[in-house]
């Protein structure tokens, strides 16, 4: 019969470097996680801006030219329309959505956007579905 020496350490770097190496993964996985969720939040931020800026300069605010300082309130719907064609444009965005929360008498339009960025390895953090980021946006019209 053979004795088995309880003292000898052979072989238990292989566990440790296979530890390590899963830490490692990991941490890489991290980075490109938050990586893509930042670029994906400065793209929305962009497609933010640029709706803003398509409902500032949209004829509806055009046509209240005159009489900006007077009105109470400004009719939303043609300015909402004219962010949702900006969307419609380009392919890219769609999965972005945007609603027109305010608009200033002196015509600044603001901006509310958000959408569902699915991330890379986000399944290992438990974002599987993805995150909801969302971001607004200010823009002023040339005729305010």
């Amino acid at each position: 019969m053979r004795r088995i020496d309880c003292a000898d350490d052979t072989g238990s770097t292989i566990p440790l470097i296979l530890g390590f190496l899963l830490i490692g993964l990991l941490l890489v996985a991290g980075s490109v996680t938050a990586s893509d969720a930042f670029t994906k939040q400065r793209d929305l931020q962009s497609i933010c801006d640029g709706a803003a800026i398509a409902a500032a300069n949209s004829p509806d605010l055009a046509a209240t030219r005159g009489s900006l300082s007077e009105l109470r309130s400004l009719p939303l719907g043609g300015l909402q329309v004219a962010a949702e064609s900006y969307l419609d444009r380009d392919s890219g965005r769609d999965d972005a959505t945007v609603a027109v929360v305010d608009v200033s008498t002196e015509g600044v339009v603001t901006l509310r956007c958000g959408r569902r960025a699915h991330l890379a390895f986000a399944g290992l953090f438990g974002f599987g579905v993805g995150i909801d980021q969302t971001t607004s946006s200010s823009a002023r019209s040339p005729l305010g």
